[in-house]
């Protein structure tokens, strides 16, 4: 029997991944009541939680690459998330008819789909010493982390929009030097955050083997597992919805 097929599911992994998906759902409207909707309730909140953002994009971004050593094809994994990548660039452009700055050029999704797709393209070399890789990219994330926040004056509501040179080569854009007049609303460039795919994909190697602790594959609350394995589309349908539900809401309120 081979790894792939005698590894337990680790469910730990899906509920990990529920759990963000929630609280990126909480934080997305946050954004949306205070960048949308103008509210000081919203900004409130939204500056409350700030702090929180980058774990939860942290954890889908490790287990994205932990989970490229359980999959059958990354190469069509990646093109699936690119795909949705480009539908997320194209909806969130199409805001701007209504005089709203909500487009993204290179979100989370866009990371995504360029991490796994490089993935496949690294894959071999990648099999080997996967202790040492823990450490090594580890510790590049830690030292790169806290100047790309530094680097990011518009990380606020209301002024979260980052801007690049019109003239930029986009390999550096999406490499991670933004600067001048270019937009975007969601912004993960692959430094740092390449260098926590590539911790969670040496954690996977681990995992492939049935190595990870036994209590990762005990199931503990189903709703959570259901919503992590769905991510993705909570993710493409959660902002539409919201969107939607709070224009319905402050119409009624403002017609009251």
């Amino acid at each position: 029997m081979s790894e792939q097929t005698s590894r337990p599911r680790y469910y730990l992994l899906d509920e990990l991944r529920g759990i963000a998906i929630i609280l990126m759902v909480i934080f997305h409207a946050f954004v949306l009541l205070a960048d949308v909707f103008y509210t000081e309730t919203g900004r409130a909140l939204y500056f409350g939680m700030r702090p929180v953002q980058p774990f939860i994009a942290g954890t889908f971004i490790l287990i994205c690459g932990i989970c490229c050593r359980f999959s059958r094809s990354n190469g069509k994994r990646g093109l699936r998330l690119l795909g949705a990548a480009l539908l997320v660039t194209l909806a969130t452009w199409a805001t701007t008819l209504f005089g709203l700055d909500m487009v993204i050029t290179f979100g989370v999704l866009h990371f995504l789909a360029v991490a796994v797709l490089l993935f496949t393209l690294l894959d071999r070399p990648l099999e080997r010493l996967p202790l040492l890789q823990i450490i090594v990219f580890t510790a590049l994330f830690v030292a790169s982390v806290g100047p790309y926040y530094a680097q990011r004056p518009g990380f606020g509501a209301g002024d979260r929009a980052l801007h690049f040179p019109e003239t930029a080569l986009f390999p550096l854009y999406v490499l991670g030097f933004p600067s001048g007049s270019l937009y975007s609303a969601d912004y993960f460039p692959l430094i740092p955050w390449l260098f926590l795919f590539f911790a969670g994909t040496a954690l996977g190697i681990y995992g492939r083997a049935g190595r990870f602790p036994a209590w990762f594959a005990k199931s503990r609350i189903p709703p959570l597992q259901w919503l992590g394995r769905h991510s993705l589309l909570i993710y493409l349908l959660h902002q539409p919805v919201l969107m939607g539900l709070m224009a319905l809401v402050f119409a009624i309120k403002n017609s009251a």
